[in-house]
């Protein structure tokens, strides 16, 4: 049974041990009667702890029948519950939860004594701050407001005693702009409408009551257009259409907070082209496919933010054949293998960005060791398979609203 349905039938049935005769051995009355002009009992007090004080009064209608009960629960002298009866049953109580005599809890009463709608005060005023409604006994809707008599800016709705949808009005304008849905009373979605328009902007995807992916509209077109993925409270993706041409162009990797990777479609024509290398948030690496092949074959390097080296593949063989060195972010030495054989045939130095002086050379040796460069594709997959191995899993396109990116 739901525990707040159990709440109430338990203040119900002690009101209705409360209203049996009370046993006690005191010499004092327990009881009084009080007669109207006819000689029909209209109140009943009784002392049901032998204190000499009245803390139960029973009141009866014109035919006898009991039409309210009201109890002090704490001996101060003050009604802290009062039960009304209609037909002789039970339909309303009214309860001073915190005892102190301030009513604060209303209960509304079906035929079959089942409650059907619940108040509460949550702010102290002396009137209903929250609603509950109930069905078969169960709770089906709850409206909550911030101010006593206030339009509800809070609703909440509940399938099988489960919470499955929460409204609420966040700014006050009479129309709600979040919304959350849960499954099995676990949150698994929520919406918002954070420019208080009527479109929903911003949504929330949840696994086991915790965020893992985050969806964006940030053209207000209705489509996401920005999609970050969390593990526990850290981003570990993020997603986004930075053109708004209805695909995605950009896909960063984060690692214990920081950027690690950022793979883009830089030209707009739905092919992955570049993707840059970070360490401590700071670019230390950028590969690009200049020709739009599917193969990398420019390489930059980075140094505290500044270009120190460029590598380029110029054959489509996937190995490095030039080299070029930077000072101070200024290019001052080329090298070339012409002959793509593994080994430097010509070298140009440079000021000013002008060539100032070449030279010829005999299979000297490469300045570094360079990695072979790869295929787009195998970055790509590399990327999002990682992706996937710290749990951030990518949204379908149709979710997105996008097209699934360039391929």
């Amino acid at each position: 049974m739901n525990d707040r349905v159990k709440a109430g039938w338990l203040v119900f049935a002690a009101l209705w041990l409360l209203a049996l005769p009370s046993q006690t051995h005191s010499q004092q009355p327990i009881a009084s009667f009080y007669y109207d002009d006819r000689g029909n009992v209209i109140r009943q007090a009784q002392d049901t702890n032998g204190d000499g004080k009245m803390d139960r009064w029973i009141y009866y209608d014109a035919q006898g029948k009991t039409e309210r009960i009201e109890q002090d629960v704490n001996f101060d002298g003050k009604a802290d519950i009062v039960i009304y009866y209609e037909a002789g049953k039970p339909a309303r109580q009214e309860i001073a939860s915190k005892n102190d005599g301030q009513f604060d809890t209303w209960l509304y009463l079906n035929a079959k004594g089942e409650i059907e709608r619940k108040g509460q005060d949550t702010e102290r005023s002396g009137k209903p701050t929250l609603w509950i409604y109930y069905e078969n006994g169960q709770p089906v809707r709850s409206e909550e407001t911030a101010k006593a008599g206030g339009a509800a800016n809070r609703r909440v709705f509940y399938k099988d005693g489960k919470i499955s949808r929460i409204e609420e009005d966040t700014d006050g304008d009479g129309k709600p702009d979040s919304f959350s849905y849960f499954e099995n009373g676990q949150l698994v979605r929520k919406e918002l409408d954070r420019k208080h328009i009527g479109k929903i902007d911003l949504w929330g995807h949840y696994q086991d009551g915790r965020l893992v992916r985050q969806d964006e509209d940030l053209h207000g077109d209705g489509k996401v257009g920005r999609s970050v993925y969390f593990r526990g409270d850290e981003v570990v993706r993020r997603e986004e259409d930075t053109a708004h041409r209805g695909r995605l162009d950009m896909i960063e990797i984060f690692s214990q907070g920081r950027l690690t990777k950022r793979l883009r479609d830089t030209k707009g024509n739905g092919k992955w082209d570049t993707v840059a290398y970070f360490q401590d948030n700071q670019l230390v690496r950028e590969e690009r496919d200049t020709k739009g092949d599917g193969l990398f074959d420019f390489r930059t390097i980075y140094e505290k933010g500044q270009i120190i080296a460029q590598e380029v593949d110029t054959n489509g063989d996937h190995k490095v054949d030039v080299w070029v060195n930077f000072r101070n972010g200024e290019k001052v030495e080329q090298l070339e293998d012409q002959k793509y054989q593994g080994k430097i045939t010509a070298r140009y130095v440079f000021k000013g960005d002008q060539v100032i002086s070449q030279e010829q050379l005999e299979n000297t040796e490469p300045p570094r060791v360079s990695a072979p460069f790869a295929r787009v594709e195998d970055e790509r997959r590399n990327i999002m398979e990682g992706a996937a191995m710290v749990g951030a899993q990518p949204a379908t396109a149709a979710i997105l609203g996008l097209e699934s990116g360039p391929e």
